[in-house]
């Protein structure tokens, strides 16, 4: 669905990544796989480059990347997905790691927890999911709509060191937040909500049976 691997699939040479048919996507990827594993190629060395900060002026996401060990594996559903073990400049070893997280006394230990619960959060940014589905609900009517799972974000703007929240600068960063909060929220909504089957359907029961 991403808007750069449909144009690795398409002949046009000027990029516009304008929302496509589902039937069109499928369509172009099949015709192209070669694309689909330009464009997880290119994915992967945007991540290494920014959030492992591997040959940049800035640290990593996880800190100071020192070497990294990636392999492919190919799913049964032919997309590629990746493997990868990070070597992290100074980290402690996990003899150290463990002696911290079993100190009850330890900052570590409570910056570990601190940490884990940051990241690891089940709810929306915005609201409740009810909120949620009615808000994504009404902007869907809107004609200037845009699936977010088809479309790039958009970026922030130029960062600046006014903390007024007056200026057309602080504006502009407020209302760049809020549009991604939104987006983010749509995104959880549509991507990455756990549906449960409370029921198995008559037909595969009685395949089970049989």
């Amino acid at each position: 669905m991403h808007p750069i691997s449909l144009y690795f699939a398409y002949t046009q040479e000027t990029f516009s990544p304008v929302l496509r048919p589902e039937n069109e996507r499928y369509k172009l990827i099949a015709e192209n796989p070669v694309a689909g594993a330009r464009f997880f190629h290119f994915m992967v060395e945007m991540f290494i480059k920014h959030v492992l900060g591997v040959g940049q002026d800035h640290p990593g996401l996880y800190g100071k990347t020192s070497a990294y060990y990636a392999t492919v594996e190919q799913q049964g559903r032919l997309t590629l997905h990746l493997h990868m073990l990070l070597w992290i400049m100074n980290s402690l070893s996990p003899q150290e790691i463990r002696d911290k997280i079993m100190d009850p006394n330890s900052d570590f230990q409570k910056e570990m927890v601190e940490y884990l619960e940051s990241v690891h959060v089940g709810k929306f940014m915005t609201g409740t999911m009810d909120e949620i589905k009615e808000q994504v609900h009404e902007n869907i009517k809107a004609e200037e709509y845009e699936d977010p799972t088809q479309t790039l974000p958009d970026p922030p703007p130029e960062p600046t060191n006014c903390d007024c929240n007056k200026c057309e600068s602080c504006e502009d960063t407020a209302s760049w937040w809020q549009k991604f909060n939104n987006t983010v929220d749509d995104l959880i909504l549509r991507s990455n909500v756990h549906k449960c089957r409370t029921s198995i359907p008559a037909d595969e029961k009685k395949q089970k049976k049989e």
